[in-house]
């Protein structure tokens, strides 16, 4: 079973930290899992090991951020 499903947040671990949402879960011939990531800002696919993607913590709506930072 893969660790990450699909629409869920990750963020890449082993460089920089960007962020991104899987949206495909690809198996390998070994058993693992490849985890398609759309990154944010990039407008591009990136591969990734499970080993290399962490989840992101829940981060509050813009609406709610704005709301405290005035």
């Amino acid at each position: 079973m893969s660790k990450f499903a699909i629409g869920e947040k990750v963020d890449n671990a082993a460089d920089d930290h960007e962020g991104g949402t899987v949206i495909a879960v690809f198996p390998t011939v070994d058993g693992s899992f490849r985890y398609a990531v759309d990154t944010e800002g990039y407008g591009a696919l990136q591969f990734f090991t499970r080993k290399n993607l962490s989840f992101t913590p829940a981060r509050p709506e813009w609406r709610m951020m704005r709301r405290y930072c005035r």
